[in-house]
């Protein structure tokens, strides 16, 4: 790190010293949640990984063109979540301080941005050797293979990282860039003759077992190309943008530790840009028309956060059809689609979000309350069915499997996913009855009680994924789940503020 920044982080450091008793605090703290919380998830996604169906589907002849399609969509990802936040980041005083001295970007920034690069190649390395060693220890395939897929996501993570910082620099071609790389992707999976000619096909092709070892040199060239250009990359970071996205960064820092996630969520909704000539009201057509197209144009209004919206329900569809597939561990899958649902729908429910505000006050339409909150429900529950259902429908084609499991669990998955965003928007403030302490022989309890409130949604999300997966198996979880999230909303609307 250059002299006079080392200095300057530092003296910004210096402010907020910890004692030794305090330091010794938090290595226990990380301790315990390693102890109760990470590792039992490691070995829950081990068992996983290594039961029967996860296996058939980790062995099948198209796991190499869906670990391309991964590939890309990672990469795409990056590049969008560069654009709201970089990897290349301070807190706000330090990075205003030096983006205006006459410090290179490079200096100043380049330790936040390795340290995120590591934990981003840390994280594919690892997912990576987690899908070698589990086909390692079934004799799916040879150690060599699995080191081998292992680089790859080591690579696939590099290029990963820079991506990130692409997306930061450049954030106008981020969007067009992310869905040309995942349109393209999606291309290739229709044609496998051409994996060979696209990067995330080079990582798909080292997949042990299938492997063509000879694609490694283009994959670890483009990696090493990527890294050379880190430094003209992050001298092209702007002043504005720099201070922007750590003012925004820090404001969500502080809302996520007083456990306001939907505040924090709300710091990076985008605003509306396009189409803001076109009229979203009209006049013509019966009211619910009428609500679909104000919502419709009011989603196309923010695009890149429409089409972030519409990946992420189409990647649900994905994910319950894979749970619909693996019958042991698939309740564990459905809960992930059910939470990556919950954030698709985000950018759909700007009207119910609406209508919940409004429903407490003096009607302003002409209509009730109830009346204008089920016809902004209706854009978000259209879009969401016709997406997951095609999502699911094409995931099953490409396995071989049955559609009819996937659609049904996709329609329930949708609705009730639905109407948990419902009652996300009506929950309002935090009731002053959750800040009574609970004291216990370990500690005051009652944060477990509001870290429970505040995100019962996710909560929600993922007990209705997980219900939906086993669907075809037993209702009785599912009709439970219903009833709980029903009454929740009810509840919540009759006393609404």
């Amino acid at each position: 790190m250059n002299v006079r920044v080392s200095q300057s982080v530092a003296v910004w450091r210096d402010r907020s010293v910890r004692s030794i008793g305090d330091q010794a605090y938090l290595v226990y703290v990380i301790i315990m949640v390693a102890l109760v919380t990470i590792v039992p998830a490691v070995r829950a996604v081990w068992v996983g990984t290594t039961s029967e169906q996860s296996l058939a589907v980790l062995s099948s002849a198209v796991a190499p063109s869906m670990t391309s399609i991964i590939v890309a969509v990672l990469w795409g990802a990056m590049l969008l979540l560069g654009r709201e936040r970089g990897p290349a980041l301070r807190h706000v005083f330090p990075t205003y301080a030096l983006a205006n001295s006459d410090i290179p970007p490079y200096e100043s920034f380049r330790s936040p941005f390795f340290r995120a690069g590591l934990v981003v190649v840390a994280a594919t390395t690892g997912v990576a050797a987690l899908i070698g060693s589990s086909l390692v220890s079934n004799g799916m395939t040879d150690l060599f293979d699995a080191v081998i897929f292992a680089l790859a996501g080591m690579l696939v993570g590099l290029i990963a990282a820079v991506s990130w910082l692409a997306g930061q620099v450049f954030p106008r071609v981020a969007v067009p860039a992310a869905v040309a790389v995942i349109a393209l992707s999606v291309a290739t999976f229709a044609f496998p003759g051409a994996l060979s000619f696209m990067p995330w096909g080079w990582a798909g092709l080292a997949y042990p077992g299938h492997g063509t070892f000879e694609f490694m040199v283009p994959l670890a060239l483009l990696a090493a190309g990527a890294i050379s250009i880190i430094p003209s990359l992050m001298n092209r970071l702007g002043v504005a943008q720099l201070v922007a996205q750590a003012a925004r960064w820090e404001s969500v820092s502080s809302l996520a530790a007083g456990m306001e996630f939907g505040a924090a969520a709300a710091v990076y909704r985008s605003k509306p840009g396009a189409g803001r000539n076109q009229r979203a009201v009209r006049l013509s057509g019966g009211g619910m028309w009428r609500f679909l197209v104000r919502d419709a144009i009011g989603a196309r209004r923010t695009p890149s956060r429409f089409v972030v919206g519409i990946l992420g329900i189409a990647a649900a569809g994905i994910l319950v059809t894979l749970a619909t597939t693996f019958n042991s561990a698939g309740w564990v899958v459905g809960a992930i689609a059910g939470v990556v649902l919950f954030a698709g729908l985000g950018p759909l429910t700007d009207g119910v979000r609406h209508a919940a505000t409004v429903a407490a006050d003096l009607p302003l339409y002409g209509i009730s309350d109830e009346r204008l909150l089920v016809n902004h429900a209706i854009f978000p529950l259209t879009v969401t069915v016709i997406v997951l259902i095609a999502a699911a429908l094409l995931c099953s084609v490409v396995l071989g499997v049955g559609g009819a499991a996937p659609a049904i669990s996709s329609v329930a998955l949708g609705v009730l996913t639905v109407i948990a965003r419902v009652s996300a928007a009506l929950k309002g403030p935090l009731p002053p009855s959750l800040l009574t302490p609970v004291p216990t022989i370990m500690g005051d309890v009652s944060v477990i009680a509001r870290l429970a409130w505040a995100i019962d949604g996710v909560l929600f999300a993922a007990l209705i994924g997980a219900s939906a997966s086993l669907l075809t198996l037993s209702t009785l979880l599912p009709v439970a789940v219903t009833i709980a999230l029903i009454c929740t909303t009810v509840h919540r609307w009759r006393r609404r503020a």
